[in-house]
């Protein structure tokens, strides 16, 4: 879409980035579970690996409508970062409180473009 504003298009790359790096996270640590001699440590490794790759799979559908300029992109990227904040802030971790407040702020000034 041409008249996709630069900052949700920068958005998107990087949680394209990210997507694209949990999925070979997940991968790896799905692949290490197997190959752990303690039983115990390869179980938690096999299903963090399996978490990690339904999230970052999953999280590629709000991405796509972020990138396609839907209203309901908009919507479900501003919900994630929203509990990103809150989370974050329960852990006390103020990069992770920077970082998607500032995308919310920036998706609220452009969420008229969202159709």
């Amino acid at each position: 879409m041409a008249d996709r504003p630069l900052g949700v298009t920068v958005i998107c790359v990087l949680g394209f980035l990210g997507a694209i790096l949990g999925i070979v996270g997940g991968v790896a640590l799905f692949g290490l579970g197997g190959f752990l001699p303690i039983p115990i440590a390869s179980g938690v490794l096999w299903i963090v690996g399996v978490l990690v790759l339904i999230i970052s799979i999953v999280s590629l559908i709000p991405l796509i409508w972020l990138w396609q300029m839907k209203k309901l992109g908009w919507t479900v990227t501003i919900a994630l970062q929203v509990l990103s904040i809150v989370f974050s802030l329960v852990l006390m971790n103020w990069l992770g409180i920077v970082i998607p407040l500032i995308i919310v702020v920036y998706l609220w000034l452009k969420k008229d473009l969202f159709k």
